[in-house]
């Protein structure tokens, strides 16, 4: 008998049995089934779809965003003598793992029914593509501007961004509350590391170096937190494709707030 892995209502369902209520998950259960779900395949990292097999795309979404973030992170905390001009080397990798990568994975999430975790992927991988273009010497996009990177509008218009990516984050983070404990860390840190470069930004347009950089470093901060995080899940993840015989607890939110009801 075929089953439909339901992942984000918490339930399984048979295919062609009617009148039989779903299969109700444990917590520890759902919490599986969210980051790698264990099909009738017998391979914890394979997802069944009608005669077709896939593997989880969620370990290459993590780790597309960890090598780009990473680096990200440390450049904006000023490490290793760096400053934001190093950035400009990031931009190969920024289109193609941070860009690339993610919308690959994101699709294939959407695929297997991910609806979350596709909406993530995608939205995240379309932000570093927009930061390669950005970045990138090619588009000249900071020349259109009398002063270039220090002219007032150029950082005002990457101010208003990152506050409206605040708020998106801020919606994952809320969103994430039914998952686990590292998932919410992640957006919750992030969402602190974009409003704090969104008012860097601020502070740049209006001429205030000093409090821009120094808001621009704690915003590097709270990434290398998210960057922690995700490295835990990633690591969490890899486990669980290979079938390792012990886990990395992740914290499950799922009896938090528990999933709705459906009215009869």
């Amino acid at each position: 008998m075929d089953f439909m892995h339901d992942i984000e209502k918490g339930s399984i369902e048979q295919q062609g049995v009617t009148g039989r209520p779903p299969i109700q998950l444990t917590p520890e259960q759902f919490e599986r089934l969210f980051l790698a779900p264990h099909p009738d395949t017998g391979n914890s990292s394979a997802y069944r779809l009608g005669v077709q097999r896939f593997g989880n795309p969620t370990p290459l979404a993590m780790i597309a965003f960890l090598l780009v973030q990473a680096p990200t992170a440390c450049i904006q905390m000023g490490w290793g003598g760096s400053t934001t001009a190093a950035n400009a080397v990031l931009t190969g990798p920024y289109y193609l793992l941070g860009g690339l990568g993610l919308v690959i994975s994101g699709v294939m999430e959407w695929i297997i029914g991910n609806t979350f975790s596709s909406v993530v992927a995608i939205t995240f991988g379309g932000n570093w593509l927009a930061l390669a273009t950005i970045t990138d010497p090619a588009h000249g996009i900071a020349s259109t501007f009398p002063s270039g990177i220090n002219s007032p509008e150029y950082n005002k218009a990457l101010m208003f961004y990152l506050a409206f990516w605040t708020f998106l984050t801020s919606v994952y983070f809320v969103a994430s509350l039914r998952s686990n404990i590292a998932s919410a860390g992640v957006f919750f840190n992030i969402s602190f590391a974009n409003g704090l470069n969104a008012a860097g930004y601020g502070e740049l347009g209006d001429g205030n170096q000093v409090l821009a950089d120094a808001l621009f470093k704690a915003g590097g901060a709270f990434e290398f937190v998210v960057v922690c995080a995700s490295g835990y899940l990633f690591v969490a993840l890899m486990l669980e494709s290979v079938e390792m015989p012990f886990r990395l607890p992740l914290g499950d939110l799922s009896n938090v707030f528990t999933k709705k009801t459906k009215l009869s």
